[in-house]
């Protein structure tokens, strides 16, 4: 029989470590990326700290009296973005982004902080890499798309068109217009 925490503030016991230990409807709310595969989880107060090949992401129990209760998915920081992790107050581990969009910082409190920040941090370094590879691989298929082959002997007229300001009206017209089309000013 595991110790039960004297507060709910207490850290709780570290039981979780596989992903096939936790609830499965918990883990419906992390929707994977192909490829993407679970590592570690930590068990939190609330709910879980999930770890994958790409990111790090909360999963909070929430239960209320007139909502219906059930699993979420908290904070996600994804590790093209994800800042090294630290430790604050000896008791919680604190992620953050390196540039503050959508999540910017949150501190978890989780049983051994320090080893859970150095294992995060060791899967940052290589998760950032797969963001890299993710990238590229996209880029070169979309290139792959808009780049139609031209067949040989074809010419290609690339011409650029100025647009200035009619004086009297207002409208965009080209800059080689002897007259606005628009208001049909004369222009010069």
């Amino acid at each position: 029989m595991r110790p039960a925490p004297t507060s709910a503030w207490d850290p709780p016991p570290d039981e979780v470590t596989a992903p096939d230990q936790i609830d499965a409807r918990a883990l419906e709310q992390l929707e994977r990326f192909p490829g993407e595969r679970l590592l570690r989880c930590w068990k939190t107060p609330f709910g879980y700290l999930v770890l994958t090949t790409l990111r790090c992401a909360q999963i909070w129990h929430r239960s209320e009296l007139f909502a219906a209760s059930g699993w979420r998915l908290g904070p996600v920081f994804f590790f093209y973005n994800l800042a090294e992790p630290r430790v604050v107050l000896g008791r919680f581990l604190e992620l953050a982004e390196e540039v503050p969009e959508n999540v910017g910082r949150q501190r978890f409190l989780v049983r051994d902080p320090a080893r859970v920040a150095a294992e995060i941090d060791a899967a940052r370094q290589g998760g950032h890499q797969a963001w890299l590879d993710r990238r590229s691989a996209t880029v070169a298929a979309l290139g792959r798309l808009s780049a139609a082959p031209v067949p040989a002997g074809t010419t290609v007229v690339v011409r650029t068109v100025v647009k200035v300001r009619c004086s009297f009206c207002g409208n965009l017209i080209d800059e080689t217009a002897d007259r606005c089309r628009f208001c049909g000013a004369p222009q010069g």
